[in-house]
């Protein structure tokens, strides 16, 4: 996709990386610093933030010491700000009033209270924005800010997503400090590091980075922190932000980093070398870096049988074929090369196609488009009419298109087939891609027949053996440097007990992923049941004894 990128940038569809205009904020290096003199204070800040309603002021004295707490109303928490001013006015100063009030409020009074002290005046502007308290005193300095922000948040629930009939039940909310609380909780290790940084010169976000120190790979964990502090924008509304920023190819097709809102699912990956990046805002999760074979595993494949992990992957790698080709080669064999067909299936699909107007490209256009908007409608609209639409929509659509001749029976079941098997994948992000590649698919059909699906499919495997995600190989671990991994972890999953190792292709620091273990015999012989008795046998007297 190289082509297009250089297309864009030299007909300035987008900016280059590098030149692009700074926004224009003010820096805090150049605004003023808080002196003491509280009236010329609070005239500055009167004009910056007072414009707004909820710009509150409560002046307050202390010791015949002017001063001032200012907030904004909607989003700091009303407790806070009545214990705060409690703590002052029940405090008994001494008559000497301290050379250092800001200190002696920090150390004496308000010492429940996440209180930190501040000077530049830009970032005062900034405390009361995000939510925080700021205490001035007449010819006192520096500032006092507190945390006082009313966090509102929903508990954790199941995944609606990525449900799993056994495991956990968790899923990630909106708050980033539940979040890294409950992946501490699952994953209590004195190794967990978490590293947290605000993002967005307008909006500040906080974006956490939490990886195992003595696991993940420092090439890895460094590679990602450098990126994550040379994003610049003015605002960041979810993961999505982040994600198209810090990838490799931003604009390839492939996914490049997974996204999860299981809580289960990103310990065990930070177990296996890689890193998480959470936002404030999201309950989605980044995992970086992704494979091509992360898309078909999932947290549900470990709690069962390897036979059935091994089954339902497989499963999926199937579904995925079906979804991406089987349209294409609907249109190639029955408009470009029916020959290729056995003899008794190309009749069959030439006599369902009897009546119809349309060919077979047609066909498929119409009812994938079809089945595009009950998709899309299915989740635009309210929970209790979308599943309700989506059944009568696709059942009443199908039959009626059948039963008027426009389109043929087994281009019903190959639709259908599709649709379906579009969301076996247990990623979402990458249904869309397996979407999207079904409609290039369609298009190499429409132009060459069944030479432009050849064509098309060697052109995806060559952009995917040149995609690298963080530095590791997409294709990895199938592109035969660590096929171990793929037949140990991947297209087969083994009992648990073979993996003791962790997967080479992520180059973790430590390899070890189990210790080694003396496993018992699995089917030891049994003593005889009911075990002899201890107790001695009483001797019969010669008279009760059977003759």
């Amino acid at each position: 996709m190289g082509w297009f990128k250089q297309l864009t940038e030299r007909w300035s569809f987008t900016n280059p990386v590098h030149g692009r205009y700074a926004p224009h904020i003010p820096n805090f290096r150049y605004a003023p610093d808080y002196t003491g003199k509280l009236d010329e204070t609070l005239d500055y800040l009167a004009q910056t933030l007072g414009v707004s309603d909820d710009y509150i002021v409560r002046m307050i004295e202390v010791q015949g010491v002017s001063g001032a707490l200012i907030f904004y109303s909607s989003i700091c928490d009303k407790r806070a700000v009545e214990d705060t001013l409690r703590s002052i006015h029940s405090h008994r100063f001494p008559r000497r009033m301290p050379k250092n009030l800001s200190q002696y409020l920090i150390e004496h009074v308000l010492i429940g209270s996440d209180a930190i002290f501040m000077v530049n005046m830009f970032e005062l502007r900034e405390a009361v924005a995000s939510g925080k308290l700021v205490l001035l005193f007449d010819q006192h300095k520096p500032a006092v800010v507190i945390s006082a922000k009313a966090v509102e948040h929903r508990t954790p629930e199941q995944p609606t997503v990525e449900s799993a009939s056994r495991g956990s039940q968790v899923a990630f909310v909106e708050n980033i400090d539940i979040n890294l609380g409950m992946i501490r909780q699952l994953l209590s290790s004195d190794t967990l590091v978490i590293k947290r940084w605000t993002i967005g010169v307008r909006s500040h976000h906080t974006v956490a980075l939490a990886f195992i120190r003595d696991v993940a790979n420092p090439v890895l964990v460094d590679t990602v922190m450098k990126r994550l502090e040379s994003i610049h924008i003015d605002h960041i509304s979810n993961s999505a932000a982040i994600e198209q920023r810090i990838s490799d190819h931003p604009w390839s097709l492939f996914n490049l980093t997974r996204v999860t809102t299981r809580v289960d699912s990103v310990c065990r990956e930070l177990n296996q070398g890689k890193v998480a990046v959470i936002v404030d805002g999201d309950p989605t999760v980044l995992l970086a870096p992704a494979t091509f074979q992360d898309f078909f595993q999932t947290e549900e494949d470990y709690v069962h049988s390897w036979w059935e992990g091994t089954f339902i992957r497989w499963l999926r790698i199937i579904a995925f074929v079906l979804a991406v080709w089987l349209p294409a080669l609907y249109i190639s064999f029955a408009d470009f090369s029916p020959e290729l067909l056995p003899k008794t299936i190309a009749l069959q699909i030439a006599q369902s196609r009897q009546g119809v107007p349309f060919p077979a490209v047609m066909e498929v256009i119409i009812m994938q488009t079809v089945v595009e908007i009950l998709r899309e409608a299915t989740l635009r609209m309210p929970k209790q009419m979308g599943q309700t639409i989506s059944i009568v929509g696709g059942l009443v659509v199908g039959q009626a298109s059948v039963e008027a001749g426009i389109v043929s029976n087994i281009l019903i079941i190959v639709v259908a087939l599709t649709a379906v098997s579009i969301f076996v994948t247990p990623s979402y992000e990458f249904t869309v891609m397996i979407r999207l590649g079904g409609w290039i698919m369609i298009l190499a059909a429409t132009l060459l027949g069944f030479y432009g699906v050849v064509l098309v499919t060697i052109w995806a495997l060559y952009e995917i053996c040149n995609l690298k995600s963080f530095g590791v190989p997409y294709v990895d671990p199938l592109g035969g440097d660590y096929v171990k991994d793929a037949f140990v972890d991947g297209l087969i999953r083994l009992p648990i007990t073979v993996m003791d190792k962790r997967t080479k292709h992520l180059h973790p620091f430590d390899a070890t992923g189990d210790t080694d273990l003396v496993v018992p015999i699995p089917h030891p012989q049994l003593e005889k049941w009911p075990p002899p008795s201890t107790t001695p046998k009483r001797r019969r007297r010669w008279w009760q004894r059977q003759p």
